[in-house]
């Protein structure tokens, strides 16, 4: 099972999602990994949740088949929840878009390409065909007369290197607390000057830390997330 999971800084606006129906699909963008033999396919590949395919020696169908050039396995993806809303809050959190079945492969980094839709929190405008692949979004809400700008994770995450920042990992209930030392193409993180917390109580000094995009279930700036706000329930 593998959730995308998308933190953004929104102004004015809630309910930001693709924009996806059966009349007008959203196709997601990604680029793949085979986990059998880690070869990663050069180019973004995409797929919607309507449409599906027949999986060769298979009775079954996905909304995504691939085979791996390399080791030459079949792997698949289907979208079996979502698309789910990313609703405003105080505090910028990682939300749950969509939740897929995958067999054999791994997505390693997401590109929010195609319409997206939000509505406005103080008016009764929606905006749709809203373009995210920049980075970011504005647009003016003539009913409330305002503008307002939702963002991209990886300029929000540019930002903050340099800075103290606290990452949860999506199992084990472990947080790391450092210094952001860079983040790459793929949203990988380095972390120095590194504590680990597991279940809320530190464990100890680790130093220089690198960790995969897909171990992160989210990550604030430390002066944003106290330890105790990260407590799993």
């Amino acid at each position: 099972m593998l959730t995308l999971l998308i933190e953004a800084q929104l102004e004015g606006v809630t309910t930001l999602l693709p924009t996806d129906t059966e009349e007008n699909p959203y196709f997601y963008t990604f680029r793949v990994k085979c986990t059998s033999c880690h070869e990663t396919h050069p180019n973004w590949v995409s797929f919607n949740r309507f449409e599906t395919h027949e999986i060769p020696g298979s009775r079954g169908e996905a909304n995504f088949v691939w085979k791996c050039r390399l080791c030459t396995k079949t792997h698949t993806a289907s979208v079996i929840s979502g698309p789910h809303p990313y609703e405003a809050q105080e505090k910028s959190k990682a939300q749950k878009i969509i939740e897929m079945d995958c067999r054999g492969l791994e997505f390693t980094e997401f590109k929010p390409d195609g319409e997206w839709e939000a509505k406005a929190i103080d008016s009764t405008t929606t905006f749709s065909g809203i373009d995210l692949t920049e980075g970011e979004w504005y647009d003016y809400d003539e009913k409330k007369g305002e503008e307002f700008q939702p963002l991209n994770p990886r300029p929000y995450l540019q930002a903050r290197v340099g800075t103290e920042v606290l990452i949860r990992l999506k199992w084990g209930q472990t947080e790391y607390k450092g210094t952001l030392e860079s983040i790459d193409s793929y949203m990988n993180v380095l972390l120095r000057d590194t504590q680990e917390f597991i279940d809320g109580k530190a464990t100890g000094a680790l130093g220089l830390v690198l960790i995969r995009c897909n171990n992160i279930l989210y990550m604030g700036s430390a002066d944003a997330i106290e330890i105790t706000d990260m407590q799993y329930k």
